[in-house]
């Protein structure tokens, strides 16, 4: 992709090193702050483009950390004695006239690009089946706030707003991570859902219900057909089975309130129609094997390294109550958090490992491609697992690991609960690293780790913490806190060894 146009920064971290072999040569600073500083000052540079698949930054990200694997002493454990799992997958999709979609009982016949529009990270996948309205299609233990409480989604197609409360967006009015249309689709795949279709919040005044632009680039395939749709096509069928005018049900949802409910005796039937253009990506693989009888069991250890590459920013803003349609183009998404931080803890730990006496089991380190587009590395790693899920102890994943807020040393461990005896392993690691643990529920996971537990594999994601940069340009190194992220390295560290 071109980068004419995008906010090329120059970083405001001054570079007086060159990251060689994990040590920063400027003085040799060896410490593991350091370290864990200088990986992400490389790999969420502008050189590297934002590493998004099938990009010439991400070739150059997984060369790196296949060269510290390499100079660390990892075992390669990808395919022909190297440390790379290569597979394709689509890249770019052209949006054709074979896309249809239609509700039963619907007197107007629907057209694309007017009354509806597949998003770019739909299936193509035809589908099939009665419609549940879905609220918001959020769930936010924090606001004690789930649309989706008591649903049966199984076979279902959700119907569901954009967005989030207005309430919600934070003071410079940037939504929360609950408007992303990748957490709205999780939350309703993981219950079954065949489809979605999402609709506008009541527009602003002056502003008028649009459908969302059609972008062919970019990776994202959350394996599911999802469409946008207007809010009079909307309307027309929930108000025909008694749930009322739509602006009456987002005052409700906006409030507080509970709104879902099937939308009875109303189903809905389609497909997207794609040509698609195919890119190879890769995972990148190395092992410190046990010794014993149980070396052939593993602990793996993941992070991915993709993120959002040169794209438009993903969410809008909200100003004086007004949902502002900012006009700028596309820029560099560094994700320096997201998830530059969890593969430095990655390098780091398995060079903590290097240096350790091998232990009963095997450790795999895994970077994952293809998160942010649909978990696609983690789901093809286990479809063709170097250690087969049931020789697989535990995962251990990090996912947004360095924005410790700076005097809180609390750490939210998602699955927590779900190995017998992790609190017992997490809470005297904890202390040891001098982090305190918050245990959090799963959710049903949205990153790689989710791979793991629908396999049923005691697994863990370690973050810490939500972040107004979160997928946005702003997300850079020079907003890392790389004292927190090297203490949670430290804590999975001991984690997977005992």
């Amino acid at each position: 992709m071109s980068i004419r146009g995008c906010r090329l920064r120059s970083s405001r971290r001054v570079w007086l090193a060159v990251v060689t072999g994990g040590c920063l040569v400027a003085g040799c600073a060896s410490n593991l702050e350091q370290r864990f500083q200088g990986h992400i000052d490389y790999l969420a540079s502008d050189k590297l483009e934002g590493r998004g698949v099938g990009s010439r930054g991400i070739e150059l990200a997984a060369e790196y950390i296949a060269r510290q694997f390499a100079s660390i002493g990892l075992e390669p454990a990808g395919e022909k004695g190297t440390y790379f799992q290569t597979f394709d997958m689509t890249l770019h999709r052209t949006l054709t006239d074979a896309s249809r979609l239609a509700f039963t009982g619907d007197s107007v016949e629907r057209r694309l690009g007017v009354d509806f529009i597949p998003f770019n990270f739909a299936s193509d996948d035809g589908f099939s089946g009665g419609v549940v309205f879905c609220g918001y299609g959020i769930i936010n233990p924090e606001k004690s706030h789930d649309d989706l409480k008591d649903l049966d989604l199984t076979g279902k197609i959700a119907l569901m707003l954009n967005g989030e409360p207005p309430s919600w967006a934070d003071e410079n009015g940037n939504p929360t991570r609950h408007a992303m249309h990748r957490e709205k689709v999780y939350n309703a795949k993981d219950r079954g859902a065949v489809a979605i279709l999402m609709f506008n919040p009541t527009p602003s005044p002056g502003e008028s219900d649009r459908l969302t632009e059609f972008v062919s680039e970019g990776a994202d395939a959350y394996g599911i057909p999802a469409f946008h749709i207007t809010r009079d096509m909307a309307e027309a069928r929930l108000k025909a089975m008694g749930f009322g005018a739509l602006d009456e049900l987002q005052q409700k949802l906006d409030a507080g309130g509970f709104a879902s409910g099937e939308v009875a005796h109303v189903g809905a039937s389609g497909q997207a129609g794609f040509k698609k253009t195919n890119a190879s990506t890769r995972n990148i693989l190395g092992v410190r094997r046990g010794v014993g009888p149980l070396a052939d069991e593993f602990v793996v250890i993941g992070a991915h390294y993709d993120h959002l590459g040169i794209r438009k920013p993903m969410m809008r803003k909200f100003k004086a109550g007004k949902l502002v349609d900012e006009k700028i183009g596309p820029q560099i998404h560094n994700g320096a958090d997201d998830n530059a931080s969890g593969t430095s803890g990655l390098i780091e730990i398995a060079r903590m490992f290097a240096s350790a006496p091998p232990l009963k089991r095997s450790v795999l380190f895994i970077a994952f491609t293809a998160e942010e587009s649909g978990l696609h590395g983690s789901k093809y790693y286990m479809e063709n697992a170097a250690a087969p899920p049931e020789r697989t102890a535990a995962m251990l994943n990090m996912d947004m690991i360095g924005r410790l807020k700076p005097g809180d040393d609390h750490v939210t461990v998602f699955g927590a609960r779900c190995g017998k005896e992790f609190m017992e392993v997490l809470e005297p690691a904890g202390r040891a690293a001098g982090l305190t643990i918050t245990p959090a529920v799963d959710e049903g996971g949205k990153s790689d780790h989710a791979v793991f537990v629908r396999k049923k594999i005691p697994s863990m994601h370690f973050f810490s913490g939500n972040h107004s940069d979160y997928h946005q340009p702003s997300d850079d190194a020079d907003r890392i806190n790389a004292d927190g992220g090297a203490r949670i390295a430290k804590l999975v560290y001991e984690v997977a060894k005992d």
